[in-house]
């Protein structure tokens, strides 16, 4: 599973369109997963269990990893809460923005969002053209879902210092979003990179994108102050 993320997430270097449009995975034959039906599922469960969802993680590999690499810490912390993740593997910021358009947030009114997408549009989109989706992603959710609070993350440290820049410059496009209230942005970028070409590479796989059982956890205490803070205040 984990090296057909990384395929997944090298295809999607050249595949990128326009972020702020929406759009669905394009299904390739190699793909183990049929996009469609997981974002029906993901649709699906918001029409059946909709009043019992308090909290949505919605994202790409990283985020869906969550039930498999960071499973003990979801179970712990975010099960308890009547959390759903809605991540897919290889998705994009137009990805996501489409499904959240169809369907995935109907008949749901959650305390909390948490997003956390862009990193499979590095090197594919510009820098500010991914947090101009990202936007649009935090627009149509406040659109759709008045009373929800969203918990904008950054894109996390990965790969290198070239990838880096870009990683820094989406982020600092992205923390124009926090509004103190509604909508607060965390970059966590210093619980996974130290600097200068260096890695906490115990947080990472091999492929330094994706996280370990300690990535995991580490995402949890680097985000939990913050968000007891928006649970507790909504």
């Amino acid at each position: 599973m984990q090296q057909i993320f990384v395929i997944a997430a090298l295809i999607t270097i050249t595949a990128a369109g326009s972020p702020w449009i929406p759009e669905p995975q394009e299904q390739l034959d190699w793909m183990p997963w049929l996009w469609l039906d997981r974002h029906q599922e993901f649709v699906d469960n918001s029409q059946l269990h909709g009043s019992n969802l308090s909290v949505i993680f919605f994202g790409d590999s990283i985020t869906e990893a969550w039930n498999y690499t960071g499973r003990s810490v979801w179970d712990a912390r975010y099960a308890p809460l009547g959390a759903a993740n809605y991540g897919i593997g290889a998705d994009r910021v137009e990805h996501v923005l489409w499904r959240i358009i169809n369907g995935e947030v109907d008949n749901v009114s959650p305390k909390l969002c948490v997003v956390k997408i862009g990193t499979n549009n590095i090197w594919g989109n510009t820098n500010f053209d991914i947090a101009r989706g990202v936007a649009a992603i935090v627009s149509e959710l406040r659109s759709r879902l008045p009373t929800t609070k969203i918990l904008l993350l950054g894109v996390l440290p990965r790969h290198n210092v070239q990838t880096m820049v870009h990683v820094d410059q989406v982020n600092e496009h992205l923390g124009i979003l926090d509004n103190g209230g509604t909508v607060r942005f965390l970059n966590m970028r210093d619980t996974y990179y130290v600097g200068d070409g260096v890695f906490n590479t115990n947080l990472f796989d091999p492929d330094m994108i994706h996280l370990s059982g300690e990535g995991y956890t580490a995402w949890n205490q680097s985000m939990d102050a913050l968000f007891t803070e928006m649970w507790n205040s909504t």
